[in-house]
């Protein structure tokens, strides 16, 4: 820390919580020395992918993520008519007083809760996170081969509806502070399946639904022009089938490319192929490793 402050009494202000533990400290600066202050305390931004915000003393993990500049001084210099609104800024003889806003912020990690193989790799200066929710659809099971328990030779009427849910697992894979998002790649990608492993969970077992892409401001640079560079939160829908004779199909379940049918007379899994083609699919295959490698010129 290379600026001069001093601290107010009454401040810190520490709390803990479900959030972690925060505190907010109220320092007083130069005027003329806040922006440089405020550049060293939070650096280039947490929240987008940076680490390198001033800690809280006696805390690793907890760094200034705000600040907030006000006049110490309510008495400014020269209170006269501007000229220029872009231009002309009011500026005081004395301090300023900064409230600076500190939050837990661990090193960004990625810990996939699914081991195996096919974890993309990434620039270092960027960052993976992950989340995953629950959903599912309804599934009509075509009563031919259905049966009653307490009566194998009483006929399944047409009104019966058999059905089973099958869960539908989301995940979201989020890449942060990328420059050269792969549009191409997204437009190929969405809609298909996964040709081979990918984040622990066998080929055509997860469809890419699609990417919702937010771009987001990153640094100041030494000329104080605004850096900026893309989130990309990429969603997963896994259909991993286990109901109706699945496991018998492939090792871990069935996936997207599956209808329940009666095969040799057996309740089993089974592939349609669109024209007869033994080569396509209902959901064509795809590289989604080709999701994480930033575009080139």
């Amino acid at each position: 820390m290379t600026q001069c402050f001093k601290e107010l009494a009454g401040s810190p202000d520490e709390s803990w919580g479900p959030e972690g533990f925060r505190a907010t400290r109220r320092i007083v600066v130069p005027w003329a020395n806040r922006n440089a202050m405020a550049l060293e305390l939070v650096g280039s931004g947490y929240q987008f992918g940076s680490n390198n915000g001033a800690q809280y003393p006696g805390s690793e993990f907890v760094k200034a993520v705000r600040v907030n500049s006000a006049p110490w001084v309510d008495k400014p210099d020269n209170q006269g008519a501007f000229d220029d609104i872009a231009t002309d800024l009011q500026t005081y003889p004395v301090d300023a007083l900064l409230t600076v806003e500190y939050e837990l912020v661990p090193t960004p990690t990625l810990e996939w809760p699914l081991l195996g193989d096919g974890t993309p790799d990434v620039d270092d200066e960027t960052f993976l996170e992950y989340s995953m929710d629950f959903g599912g659809e309804m599934m009509t099971v075509p009563k031919q081969k259905l049966q009653w328990l307490n009566d194998v030779n009483a006929p399944v009427p047409e009104e019966v509806k058999a059905a089973v849910r099958i869960p539908i697992i989301e995940h979201r894979v989020s890449w942060s502070r990328v420059s050269a998002p792969p549009w191409d790649a997204i437009r190929s990608l969405t809609g298909k399946v996964n040709d081979a492993a990918f984040i622990g969970l066998i080929a055509e077992q997860l469809l890419f639904d699609g990417c919702r892409a937010n771009k987001k401001f990153i640094s100041m640079d030494e000329l104080e022009s605004p850096e900026f560079g893309w989130k990309l939160e990429y969603i997963f829908r896994q259909k991993t089938i286990h109901c109706l004779g699945g496991d018998n199909v492939q090792q871990g379940g069935v996936g997207w490319n599956h209808n329940y049918r009666t095969l040799g007379g057996v309740p089993a899994w089974d592939k349609l192929l669109p024209g007869g083609d033994v080569n396509k699919t209902m959901y064509e295959t795809g590289d989604f490793n080709r999701l994480f490698n930033q575009a080139t010129e």
